[in-house]
């Protein structure tokens, strides 16, 4: 039974900081502590005195009614039951709860908790509803340096339970002070608590209470984040998106101004939290010693409280500055993110002005010559620290004089390519005839002679306009533009020089693109070093490298946790340096891709939703990413057997795509196809036929373009792959063949090549083509085996189609023989082909006498389709009722059963297959 609340509710937020403040000190002085109560406070006094005296009070007293019990051992003993979970032993203990270790008791998994057991008496309201929308939310926290939220729930008896991740360490405060780490390690120690906050909130979870206490270091030296997002769990009735959120309790210490005033918390909240964990990692004490009555302007400088004079000059100037914004008292003094007081701590690293500090030319030139040790000291060694000023000073100047001259001579050089689409100028165009590639084509020539004379600017003139052709979708000009921009810049600003390292990231991108993974592993490798030596590891640019590493090693599958890893390293890492750009959006893209992969549908659909969420919320929308999102829904939607959805999602693809480049451009062929195929795939036959004309035309028109062929091979495929399904293996025939011809020409992707002989194969047995179709499924079957486990869902279906295709032939046996394999390598796989392939084991059974054993195969099939996860036809399911009505006609007692069947596969065949199809005058024959 929930207990009453120890005050009225409506005090219930000051009264639970206060409580806790007075638990924090010395029994023997709360008394004078009441009695100190400012007068916004004193209304509370006799409910804080009531507490602290039950607290006081020998065990044997009665509790009064209305207080909370706050004892563990009081509420809860060990062996005890909570929901799923049971008690071992208790952890700690805190005005909000207790925590105890505990393990899962109903054997659903085998691991120990931190099982978190707030008072009931915190929760009000719909409690169940809550617990289930936020958990959901909490859980997708999926990071390194965050403790994994697990379950939420209530007991039988209301008990709320949180079971969180059990991470033995110790504070971060305290692992830094007995190692002795250095101000570089303790900063680095703080980047992992930087990336998992940062994370957190590009979900629009904010922690609420950071303390060290919640910081721990595990042995292996890394971070871990406690109690993410609990108090949002235990008092949040937002509706799920906004991260603003009314006052909640939190550690007084900790908290920041608007916390202990009950005002409105945002991201700036926790970094009040975290510049107060920063200001005790450096300087070794808390920023508030006594407590929150001492929390009433500004804390001291790091380096003002500290004794040992070397460190005391480490944290003088950049670092106080950071800790001093940090801590603003008004939120919009401090940092505006997470992210930007990391990017001041990175450039405090890297020797270049933080943006906390306002810097003079001297600051300027000694950070120069910091960056710069062995130039400067050769070069300015002999010189007179006025002299060393006055240099400082002309420099900066003539940095700033020449930074004016390069964007004068940038837009100048712009100015002049656009002038050639100036109809008044002699010899030019009607205005808007001129397209922008051939403005760009003209001009682009001049920047070598033109610019010979300034390297650095030619340089970024050539990143500028291979950007500008890869915006065009000229691979072959960009590329050879970003080739020379990236010879360039090598020679004249070094190996490791930021441009250089983020041009060979991009390159991996390009190559991967191309379908090259062993040359993108190879130029990826030597980069992490690269990056690394550059000071650069928590900057955007080694986010992009751990997405293009991770894509890079796509044909790995072994590689599965590692790519997992780097994915979410890099979306992490985005979330911090780039929220919201094209390469977090493609992080989170690629994370919801290998979970999809793995048959981790549900997780890759909200990676998804994530991803568009996070690409359309952007001021300005790229279209090419909401077209590959809508288009990666629609092909996990379509996993999950949800193929309604997936063509409306797919449609959506197609939609943007036409939007953008026009319905004949190859960029829209491939989603108005996938549109098509999953209309056809969910029965809808006729409004999948009705897209074909436009996309037909459009791809003939672009027969002879050599750059387009993969989009043209998987275009081709789909939609003669779906004119075989329905029975139309003659026209089928010349899209398969085409799209077989155009994989082997490319030879990008060899499972493509092997998945459209397949296909084809399929296509000349339903043409009557035998002989060809069971040598190209012979070929298909060995190039699987050859590239793949026999248990991978790709090999199950070549085999089975194979297995299909010998059975039409007369060899029952082998059939048999294949069929069975299928049913073994998937062992309890419930994939569509398992269950054509229990349904072809029922034939070769019934076609032997063997009755009993076809009735078990076929009620098997049937059993599997019911579960079936991943690619699915609904023309299946009639096929399976066909092949049970065969076995159930066999037996005089089970005829009239087989009759509905026979009319439900017949009913099914009419919508989903072409008028003429043996489906529809042969049903003895028993085709797919």
């Amino acid at each position: 039974m929930n207990m009453p609340l120890p005050c009225p509710p409506e005090h219930w937020s000051a009264f639970s900081l206060r409580l806790d403040e007075a638990m924090a000190m010395p029994e023997a002085e709360r008394e004078a502590w009441l009695a100190a109560l400012p007068a916004s406070d004193v209304v509370l006094a006799p409910y804080l005195a009531a507490v602290l005296r039950h607290l006081s009070a020998p065990e044997t007293g009665a509790p009064p009614l209305h207080a909370p019990r706050l004892s563990p051992t009081a509420e809860h003993r060990p062996g005890e039951a909570v929901g799923p979970y049971e008690l071992l032993a208790p952890l700690g203990e805190g005005g909000m709860g207790t925590v105890w270790r505990a393990r899962r008791a109903d054997g659903a998994y085998a691991r120990e908790v931190a099982l978190k057991l707030p008072h009931a008496h915190l929760l009000v309201g719909s409690v169940r509803e809550r617990f289930e929308r936020e958990r959901d939310i909490l859980a997708s926290l999926v990071h390194p340096h965050i403790a994994t939220f697990l379950d939420a729930g209530l007991s039988e008896r209301g008990q709320p339970y949180l079971a969180l991740e059990l991470v033995s360490g110790q504070p971060i405060t305290t692992h830094a002070q007995q190692r002795a780490l250095s101000v570089a390690q303790r900063l680095a120690l703080f980047d992992q608590v930087l990336a998992a906050v940062a994370h957190a909130h590009s979900r629009l979870v904010a922690h609420r209470d950071i303390k060290p206490a919640n910081v721990l270091v595990n042995t292996q030296g890394q971070v871990k984040l406690l109690d993410f997002g609990i108090a949002k769990l235990l008092h949040g009735q937002d509706d799920g998106l906004a991260l603003t959120r009314e006052s909640l309790p939190a550690t007084p210490r900790y908290a920041a101004p608007e916390q202990r005033k009950g005002g409105v918390i945002t991201v700036v909240t926790d970094v009040y939290a975290l510049g107060l964990m920063l200001h005790e990692l450096l300087s070794g004490q808390a920023a508030w010693p006594q407590g929150w009555r001492e929390a009433q302007s500004q804390p001291p400088l790091p380096s003002s409280v500290v004794a040992e004079a070397a460190l005391r000059r480490t944290l003088k100037g950049d670092l106080d500055a950071i800790v001093h914004k940090a801590l603003q008292p008004e939120p919009a003094q401090r940092y505006a993110s997470v992210a930007a007081l990391a990017e001041d701590l990175q450039r405090y690293r890297l020797g270049r002005p933080i943006a906390a500090r306002r810097i003079t030319p001297w600051v300027r030139a000694g950070k120069f010559v910091q960056r710069h040790r062995l130039p400067a000291a050769l070069g300015l060694g002999l010189a007179a620290s006025l002299l060393a000023g006055v240099v400082g000073v002309a420099w900066q100047a003539h940095q700033a004089s020449e930074q004016a001259r390069r964007a004068e001579a940038v837009k100048n050089f712009l100015i002049s390519v656009f002038e050639g689409a100036d109809p008044r100028l002699a010899g030019n165009r009607a205005r808007g005839m001129t397209p922008v590639r051939e403005l760009l084509d003209r001009h682009a020539s001049r920047i070598d002679t033109d610019f010979a004379t300034d390297p650095q600017l030619r340089i970024e003139l050539l990143g500028l306009v291979a950007a500008l052709y890869r915006e065009l979708d000229e691979p072959a000009a960009a590329q050879r533009f970003a080739d020379r921009f990236l010879t360039l810049a090598t020679e004249h600003l070094g190996p490791q020089h930021a441009w250089v390292l983020s041009a060979r990231v991009e390159r991996l991108a390009q190559v991967y693109s191309q379908g090259d993974l062993p040359d993108c592993r190879s130029l990826a490798a030597p980069l992490d070093a690269e990056i690394r030596q550059a000071g650069l590891d928590a900057s955007e640019l080694r986010a992009a490298w751990w997405l293009n590493t991770a894509l890079c090693h796509a044909d790995a599958p072994e590689r599965g946790p590692e790519r997992l890893r780097w994915l979410t390293q890099s979306e992490a890492l985005f979330a911090r340096t780039a929220p919201g750009s094209r390469g977090h959006v493609t992080a989170w893209v690629e994370l919801a891709n290998l979970h999809s992969a793995a048959g981790r549908f549900e997780p890759a659909l909200q990676g998804f939703q994530r991803a568009l969420a996070l690409a359309e919320s952007q001021p300005r929308r790229n279209e090419v990413e909401l077209q590959t999102l809508h288009g990666n829904m629609g092909l996990t939607l379509q996993q999950m057997g949800r193929l309604d959805e997936a063509a409306a999602a797919y449609g959506r693809a197609a939609e943007v795509a036409e939007r953008t480049v026009g319905a004949a451009h190859p960029t829209s062929w491939e989603p108005r196809a996938n549109h098509l195929r999953t209309l056809h795939l969910a029965g809808q036959r006729e409004a999948a036929w009705a897209l074909l004309p436009e996309l037909q035309a459009a791809i003939e028109a672009a027969e002879q373009r050599p750059d387009v062929r993969v989009l043209m091979a998987n275009t081709r495929e789909h939609i003669g792959e779906r004119m075989a399904a329905e029975g139309r293996g003659a026209q089928a025939l010349p899209w398969l063949r085409s799209a077989v011809a155009l994989h082997e020409q490319s030879s990008t992707y060899p499972f493509a090549h092997r998945r459209a002989l397949r296909h084809l194969g399929d296509a000349l047995a339903r043409a009557g083509e035998e002989s060809e179709a069971g040598r190209v499924l012979a070929d298909a079957l060995a190039r699987y085996e050859a590239a793949d486990p026999a248990g991978r869902q790709a090999v199950v279906a070549a085999r089975e189609r194979y297995a299909r295709w010998l059975l039409a032939a007369g060899q029952s046996a082998q059939a048999g023989a294949q069929f069975e394999r299928c049913i073994a390598d998937a062992e309890s796989k419930t994939w569509a082909h398992v269950a054509l392939a229990q349904a072809g084991a029922a034939r070769v059974a019934l076609m032997a006498g063997r009755l009993l054993d076809a009735q078990a195969h076929s009620a098997q099939a049937l059993a599997t389709w019911s579960t079936v996860t991943g690619f699915r036809d609904v023309r299946m399911q009639a096929y399976l009722w066909r092949v049970r009505a065969a076995v159930l006609e066999r037996d005089p007692s089970t005829r009239q059963e087989a009759g509905a069947l026979w009319a439900k596969a017949l009913a099914a065949a009419q919508r989903t297959d072409a008028p003429g199809a043996a489906t529809l005058t042969q049903p003895q024959t028993l085709p797919l």
